[in-house]
């Protein structure tokens, strides 16, 4: 300190009778002064702080603490009245040191607002408020949080948190539509065609189907409710059917929010391995261009998804996925548990093995689940095990060694994981796989994670693994032809249960299943579960009219009853489950429709009536708009 240039001001202390002497410091000695607290981290309260300006600035401060300390006056001094009095002294002849007048900078050092760092104030970090003393000017201890940097603001609210606040912020209007369901009315939001884009960029669709729930969700007046009132009526109504008249609802009030608008706003993710994905080097750029700017993407993670998304989960995902609710319930459930911190946090989100005939929804119950869990536009990565059947083929999973063709460009799975570490890890027919994959498995299952061949330690902690597998089928099959006394419906899906766990043992070893999760039985699809799946399929064709960029796309479908049973009859083969209905559609209906369309004069707004006669597919064009005009042309004949 410059002590020739400070000055030295007499001050008389009232409350003790005492006469101080302030310094007036230099300003050029400021900031070497406070230089002091680097070692706090920014961590400083305003007694820390006070601290430090009467140890600094009172000059006879010795002789100061016995006067008070002194037998006359011990017991009698209002400590925390004769601080405040003694520092405002102090900043009455050093006003650059008041902390309106300090900065922390980034590098947790103290410097005066004047300079040109950038930083928050003084008493804006958050210890600021933390007294070192008690309300009787005792000397009080802060507890010290090594996991917590309370010098900086408060932290910023996640992406997911923010777009959640975003949502709630938006206005609307409360309007009472009809619902034939309930026969009562309902209320729906209504929103501006500003706030509908909002809504519909908050997130990424896969599908319509995903949409649809989303908007329902979000627009529907105590939708909780409404669901539990359905549930409660104690029919089995198709969750998918209730979604598209409540969604119908909620599109008739918002012009403008449908799926369609919602591809058009989304905005693409940027690859930003797109340039090098088959390339271990990095390509050359012409002379005089700088790097390409890519923009910057959030990885998302587990920890990033809302309560409210993982409390919708599972009826999200019986809406698209049929007949399986049992296996479904097992799947949220887990996840559910790994939500609030109830697993090893090492590990992956949860691990299982769907086990199942062919075709009853192994594969869309991992679509969906990774649609409605993660909501990113990659979300999902497909291993297929027939590809690794050989034990050599294995390394493509983590990489070549070094020295073989490809040893650059690390493994197929290390790589996928380590670009979109929330995601859906699904190794389809795992039975196919060789016994070198499975002990990758048991690594992953282990310990969450794998080291590629470059060396690199890739986390599964926020993946959930899946393995699809038609083990046990043969097995189940002859239990369903036994005869049993008692609750046959219950004993057949016991022995089923047996039966299935007999035949994974005799496939897998004890220490790959004993990892696992879950091991799910997907059931056989009843006809009432292939009937729902098939009312699906044609809303679907419905859908993507209405969402092609075609001439045609205003033309509305109507599918009579017989039709449908006409479906079932040609498409539903317990053998192979529910896939051959989507070809029964295209071959009988889509084809039709297709070909009707392209042979006819219709107006962009008429009506397809698909029907049933002698056992064929017909279809028919109701053109209001052209009846309309014949009528008023016979009309107008008829007068003449």
């Amino acid at each position: 300190m410059s002590k020739s240039s400070h000055t030295v001001h007499t001050e008389s202390i009232k409350s003790v009778d005492y006469e101080v002497l302030v310094l007036g410091l230099p300003p050029e000695d400021l900031e070497d002064l406070l230089t002091h607290f680097v070692s706090e981290r920014g961590k400083i309260s305003k007694s820390l702080y006070e601290d430090f300006l009467i140890a600094n600035c009172i000059a006879n401060l010795n002789q100061f603490m016995a006067h008070i300390n002194s037998e006359t006056m011990a017991g009698s001094v209002d400590l925390l009245k004769l601080r405040k009095e003694i520092t405002g002294l102090i900043l009455k002849h050093n006003n650059d040191l008041r902390s309106k007048n300090i900065i922390i900078n980034k590098n947790h050092v103290l410097k005066l607002k004047s300079s040109k760092e950038e930083g928050i104030l003084l008493e804006e970090n958050l210890y600021w408020n933390k007294s070192y003393y008690d309300d009787h000017g005792n000397y009080k201890p802060i507890k010290n949080d090594k996991n917590k940097n309370d010098m900086n603001p408060p932290p910023k609210k996640s992406t997911r948190e923010k777009e959640d606040s975003d949502l709630d912020e938006l206005n609307w209007e409360d309007t009472k539509i009809w619902w034939e369901r309930l026969r009562e009315y309902i209320v729906v939001k209504k929103y501006t065609l500003k706030n509908i884009d909002k809504l519909l960029t908050q997130r990424y669709f896969h599908n319509s189907t995903s949409f649809n729930t989303a908007m329902v969700s979000n627009c529907i007046v105590d939708i909780e409710e409404i669901y539990e009132r359905i549930d409660g009526m104690g029919a089995n109504v198709d969750p998918s059917k209730i979604i598209r008249e409540l969604f119908a609802l909620v599109e008739g009030v918002n012009e403008g929010l449908n799926f369609t608008r919602a591809k058009e706003l989304q905005d693409p993710e940027i690859d930003e391995e797109d340039e090098n994905k088959n390339s271990g080097t990095q390509r050359t750029r012409p002379r005089g261009f700088g790097p390409k700017k890519k923009k910057s993407v959030k990885k998302a993670s587990f920890r990033d998804v809302l309560k409210e998304d993982l409390m919708q989960l599972n009826k999200s995902i019986k809406v698209s996925v049929i007949g399986q609710d049992d296996a479904i319930d097992l799947l949220t459930e887990s996840i559910s548990r790994a939500s609030v911190g109830l697993k090893d946090p090492v590990k992956p989100i949860g691990s299982f093995l769907f086990a199942g005939r062919t075709g009853c929804g192994k594969t869309m119950t991992s679509k969906v689940l990774a649609n409605e869990l993660i909501k990113t536009k990659k979300n999902r990565i497909v291993i297929d095990c027939s590809e690794y059947s050989s034990d050599h083929e294995y390394s493509k999973l983590i990489g070549a060694p070094a020295g073989y063709i490809g040893h650059d460009q690390g493994g197929v799975l290390t790589n996928a994981v380590e670009k979109t570490p929330f995601s859906v890890v699904v190794f389809d027919e795992i039975e196919k796989a060789s016994s070198k994959v499975y002990d990758l498995l048991l690594q992953i299952l282990d310990e969450g994670r794998l080291t590629d061949n470059k060396g690199t330690s890739v986390s599964f902690k926020d993946t959930v693994i899946i393995m699809t597998s038609n083990i046990g089928v043969q097995e189940v099959e002859e239990v369903s032809k036994t005869i049993g006394f008692g609750d046959v419906a219950v004993l057949t899906e016991t022995k089923k249960g047996k039966a299935l766990n007999a035949a994974l043992k005799k496939k897998f070893k004890p220490e790959f299943l004993n990892r696992l999760d879950s091991i799910v039985h997907f059931k056989d699809l009843d006809d009432d579960s292939y009937m729902k799946i098939i009312d699906i399929e044609l809303y679907k064709l419905t859908e993507n009219l209405k969402n092609s960029d075609t001439e045609y796309k205003d033309i509305s479908l109507k599918f009579d009853n017989k039709v449908r049973k006409f479906i079932f009859e040609e498409g539903v083969d317990v053998k192979f489950g529910a896939r051959p209905i989507t070809r029964a559609i295209e071959k009988n209906i889509s084809n039709k429709i297709a070909s009707t369309l392209l042979n006819s004069d219709s107006s962009p707004y008429a009506k397809i009536i698909v029907s049933m006669k002698n056992n064929k597919v017909t279809t028919r064009i109701v053109d209001e708009e052209k009846e309309q005009e014949n009528k008023l042309m016979m009309h107008l004949g008829d007068k003449n």
